[in-house]
């Protein structure tokens, strides 16, 4: 905690060395050692790459795998649809001819007591 604050407090002289006009020397970075792969030429990197290539292949495959089945339940959504606006059509039409079939019968028993009041 200390260091961080000493940090803090080098930091700050220099941003008030710099307003003053003040050259200052910024502090020395660590020394990064350069990351080492197994093999001294590029066939580790081209292994990867080839393996992505690899990889990245099976993945447009599997888009288009699921772009087809998207269609075809599309398709099967529409033909639902279809089905079912055709079952209420029908049931429509029989319904209606249920109650013209209804009302007829009614007519010609309301004609047939009226015709005929007593006997």
């Amino acid at each position: 905690m200390a260091a961080i604050e000493a940090g803090k407090l080098n930091l700050m002289a220099a941003k008030e060395d710099r307003e003053r006009g003040r050259e200052t020397t910024t502090p020395r970075l660590p020394d990064i050692e350069p990351q080492v792969f197994p093999s001294g030429d590029y066939t580790y990197i081209l292994e990867i790459v080839m393996g992505m290539q690899g990889t990245m292949g099976k993945l447009i495959e599997a888009v288009e795998s699921l772009k087809r089945q998207s269609e075809r339940q599309g398709d099967k959504l529409d033909s639902i649809g279809r089905d079912v606006h055709a079952a209420k059509v029908v049931i429509s039409v029989v319904g209606a001819l249920i109650v013209l079939a209804g009302a007829l019968a009614g007519w010609m028993i309301t004609t047939y007591i009226s015709m005929h009041p007593g006997k």
